[in-house]
């Protein structure tokens, strides 16, 4: 009996010594489930507005990146000082809103800023770094070539937040033996006045991404005045052409977030270091305005046939 009543005490005090580990390794594991998920990777996309590009493209970089490892968020700018604030943080800001907001919140931050135009900076560090979306300038080109081979005045409305993309698009006239036109536009007083100019004197006019020039209040008296003119228009993103001009060539949002998602991956194995400071899109497309050319007399190549006269330009000019 004193055995049996031995052996059953040894079983109870097994038995809690059991519960007892149990219920501290829960609490431990309780404890320690914050500091798991705080060491992971946490990327923060800024969006600076609710437009189908920039959340098309938010989503995408989210779509890839999100993971066990990596933790994806996207807020917008107007978010962003009530956001949680992680260790381990990387954040991807899409337009110039979200880079400014960002500045002000955490001017010290990591971050992948994707942006529409290259914006000039020298205090670059290996923990910021840009994706710019706007296809090189010789691709503007390239796409009048493939359009109409017989356009070779080519009129280009400019201001001083253009001036690196139309000394790049100089040079490329000049490759081309084409007959590039700069009018220069200091004021948005100025432009009515010289854009007549510029549609009278030359066949098309190429738009290029630059906020004094192209913006909400300026677009459809551009498209009007040269339609009136009875000059296509060159745009520079698929918005562009839906609004009224011909054609663009232009990086995708998907294109755009597959570069970003790429970009990232290469931060974190580069032991949170960018390779580069400026990156530059991995593709491009082409969309057309079949209605507003018709209208022009114009008879444009389908897209197909003009990518594949661009991507023979890349190859032989």
């Amino acid at each position: 009996m004193d055995r049996k009543r031995q052996k059953n005490s040894s079983n109870i005090a097994t038995g809690l010594v059991v519960l007892v580990l149990s219920l501290l390794n829960g609490i431990l594991l309780g404890v320690a489930k914050p500091a798991l998920a705080d060491s992971s990777r946490h990327v923060v996309i800024v969006t600076s507005s609710d437009s189908s590009y920039q959340q098309r493209t938010a989503s995408r970089i989210q779509q890839n990146i999100d993971s066990t490892e990596t933790q994806a968020l996207i807020i917008s700018s107007d978010e962003l000082t009530t956001s949680p604030k992680h260790s381990n943080t990387v954040y991807v800001t899409i337009g110039e809103r979200a880079i400014t907001k960002l500045h002000d919140y955490a001017s010290e931050a990591i971050v992948l800023r994707i942006n529409n135009r290259n914006i000039q900076r020298t205090n670059y560090t290996s923990a910021q770094s840009d994706l710019i979306t706007e296809q090189p300038a010789c691709k503007h080109l390239q796409l009048i070539r493939a359009l109409n081979p017989r356009w070779t005045t080519i009129g280009v409305l400019s201001s001083i937040n253009s001036a690196e993309a139309t000394a790049e698009l100089t040079i490329c006239a000049i490759k081309y033996n084409l007959n590039l036109q700069l009018y220069a536009i200091t004021d948005e007083s100025d432009l009515l006045t010289t854009l007549e100019t510029a549609v009278e004197n030359n066949q098309v006019l190429l738009a290029i991404v630059d906020p004094l020039i192209y913006n909400s209040r300026t677009v459809k008296n551009i498209l009007l005045t040269s339609y009136r003119h009875r000059k296509p228009v060159i745009g520079y993103s698929d918005s562009f052409v839906q609004a009224g001009a011909i054609a663009a060539v232009y990086t995708s949002p998907e294109t755009a977030g597959d570069d970003a998602a790429n970009i990232l991956s290469d931060f974190f194995a580069n032991n949170w270091q960018f390779n580069h400071t400026v990156h530059t899109p991995s593709g491009f497309e082409v969309s057309t305005n079949a209605r507003v050319a018709a209208s022009l007399d114009l008879a444009l190549p389908d897209q197909r046939t003009i990518i594949r006269r661009i991507q023979n330009m890349e190859i032989k000019p």
